[in-house]
């Protein structure tokens, strides 16, 4: 699996449109000799800096420790979409959780959003920010009747989603490939690396200690304290968060707990305006609801940007990209031969019931997992709960349900269980449209 390191050396960010048209600003440090801080990260993702923002913020002395550049996995990778929710529905939550606890981690999802706008608000993070909403379309019939009750239940949540009206599906899509869909009010879209590189920005004015091409070597435990230990330094620290999710291969503690999911994104040239000017013109952003799901959004120098439509256990993208080509084909007919600039992929993280955790794997060491595909929205929530737990707050308190650590069953064969899910999974998307 492609980890930070997984050749040998320091990887570079994948030839994304988002590495190529986002500035990068000036390299913080590697980690040199030896720092004691209230608490240590590993990793330099959306969830990492925003845990490190929330607890510098409150005066803790906070070290970031990244193995390659901000922003390098699913943070600077991912397609930009700001979606509320979870991967899972909410009487499915509370069937897998109970009704307490699902229904604080069903508020902390539903509102997780508003997070993310009011952090580039409030630092001035410049990352394209869109808050015109996220539009989730139904692929089948089925799926349809799946998404109206979906919508019932999030308004009894308070959640500012809606049905679009049956005639005016395709004019807001523009494509007639799906059979309805909803539209949730606080959702919308961002430059991804963009965003990260602000949120880091800010935990390093807020005081954070920052340390690119920094990996975290070994962790062991001594005393009162973890050592995290890189090539040239070492972190002293009584609290660990282990934010590196998908990542995480190379660390002990936490190799196995999610599945990694290897999805792409493709990027096309700037097209013209009188071509995409019937796309999206009701949202920012908009996903399926296929078990492979598609997504698609235009960026504000007018690309189309489609990601998922299929997915890897495996480092490989070739094949993901055609399913990837041909699914804007068959959604969006009229643009014709797409031009396409960019391809990329990098992993999410999945746990087993598709549900976010914080696991807390020994004294002072802690790991949230599982976003699930919502990563943005989450990562960026899921911060401020890190730092209350770090503060004192009591596990059963915490608004994302704080488990022990366990391994993914299957492990060790994820490459052909995840190839044959795929398989199945686009059979299953394929009978549903057919008998619609």
């Amino acid at each position: 699996m492609e980890t930070p390191f997984s050749d040998g050396a320091s990887s570079r960010m994948p030839r994304s449109l988002w590495a190529a048209t986002t500035a990068r600003p000036e390299p913080y440090p590697i980690l040199q000799g030896i720092k004691r801080v209230d608490v240590c990260i590993i990793g330099g993702g959306i969830m990492g800096l925003s845990t490190a923002l929330a607890l510098a913020s409150e005066g803790k002395s906070v070290a970031v420790v990244e193995a390659t550049e901000i922003g390098w996995g699913a943070s600077g990778r991912n397609n930009g979409l700001v979606a509320p929710g979870l991967k899972r529905d909410p009487w499915e939550v509370r069937k897998v959780l109970g009704a307490d606890k699902a229904g604080k981690l069903l508020a902390f999802a539903g509102a997780a959003p508003d997070r993310v706008f009011g952090l580039i608000k409030e630092h001035g993070i410049d990352c394209d920010a869109n808050a015109g909403g996220w539009i989730q379309a139904a692929h089948s019939r089925r799926a349809l009747s799946v998404v109206e009750r979906r919508v019932r239940e999030w308004h009894r949540l308070g959640i500012d989603v809606d049905m679009l009206p049956a005639g005016n599906v395709s004019e807001q899509l523009g494509t007639d490939f799906y059979r309805g869909a909803c539209r949730y009010a606080n959702g919308g879209s961002i430059n991804p690396l963009a965003y990260t590189h602000g949120i880091a920005q800010a935990a390093a004015e807020a005081g954070a200690l920052l340390h690119e091409q920094s990996p975290a070597l070994q962790i062991p435990r001594i005393g009162d304290e973890w050592h995290v230990v890189s090539m040239y330094g070492r972190i002293l620290s009584p609290q660990v968060i282990c934010c590196t999710n998908a990542y995480n291969d190379n660390i002990d503690l936490v190799r196995g707990s999610v599945m990694p999911l290897r999805t792409a994104q493709v990027a096309s040239h700037p097209l013209p305006r009188k071509v995409t000017s019937a796309l999206l013109t009701g949202a920012a952003a908009a996903s399926d609801t296929q078990r492979l799901l598609t997504s698609f959004r235009l960026t504000p120098d007018n690309r189309l940007i489609m990601g998922g439509a299929s997915a890897t256990a495996g480092d490989e993208h070739v094949g993901l990209m055609k399913h990837l080509h041909r699914a804007a084909r068959e959604r969006f007919p009229e643009l014709g031969e797409i031009p396409w600039e960019y391809g990329w992929s990098g992993y999410l993280a999945l746990t087993p019931d598709h549900l976010p955790r914080i696991v807390r794997h020994a004294d002072g060491f802690l790991a949230p997992i599982g976003c699930n595909g919502r990563g943005i929205a989450m990562s960026t929530a899921m911060g401020a709960t890190l730092a209350k737990l770090v503060e004192g707050m009591d596990d059963e308190e915490s608004l994302v349900p704080v488990t022990q650590s366990r391994q993914f069953t299957g492990y060790g064969m994820r490459h052909l269980g995840v190839a044959l899910g795929v398989r199945f999974n686009r059979l299953l998307d394929k009978i549903g449209r057919m008998m619609s």
